[in-house]
């Protein structure tokens, strides 16, 4: 049994040598004054907030249909802004207004390889553009594999730019 003794002083000071440097930060304490509504006028300053602008991965309308829409690669980005060609807008039977974009004016129907579609949702509305026109739109990039589709999307769109 004396064999043994020596086991829990060694134990003891193994702990307090592990713990030793490791110290205990007190929590921050708050030093509100009992009277809530008298404010203090040597407050320190708050730090920065950070930003939350977005931040768009800039995409032609090829590099975009280049991707494959079943694996992510590096290029891609939830957020992407693409340029082109306004040839068509439709309001769509949920509200959207669906803008067709293509990489040239001329491009009669959807083209899925030279054409993209930009939704705009009620709850984000935006401004008609013009047929014909150059415009990039920003926003969400999603792929849309229903039956009769199959192209890619920015939707919703959250900016257009004309």
């Amino acid at each position: 049994m004396i064999k043994h003794l020596w086991i829990v002083p060694c134990a003891l000071l193994a702990v307090s040598v592990l713990s030793a440097g490791q110290e205990v930060q007190p929590k921050p304490v708050s030093k509100k004054s009992s009277n809530s509504s008298a404010k203090s006028t040597n407050s320190a300053p708050r730090p920065a907030e950070q930003s939350t602008k977005i931040t768009y991965a800039e995409m032609t309308i090829t590099e975009l249909i280049a991707e494959d829409a079943n694996r992510w690669s590096e290029k891609m980005s939830a957020h992407a802004a693409v340029g082109g060609f306004v040839t068509q807008v439709a309001k769509g039977s949920d509200g959207d207004t669906d803008i067709r974009i293509c990489e040239n004016p001329k491009i009669e129907g959807m083209d899925r390889t030279r054409c993209i579609v930009a939704k705009c949702i009620r709850k984000l509305p935006c401004e008609v553009p013009q047929l014909g026109k150059p415009i990039t739109v920003k926003g969400i990039t999603r792929y849309d594999a229903k039956v009769g589709t199959h192209w890619w999307e920015i939707h919703p769109v959250e900016e257009i730019e004309k």
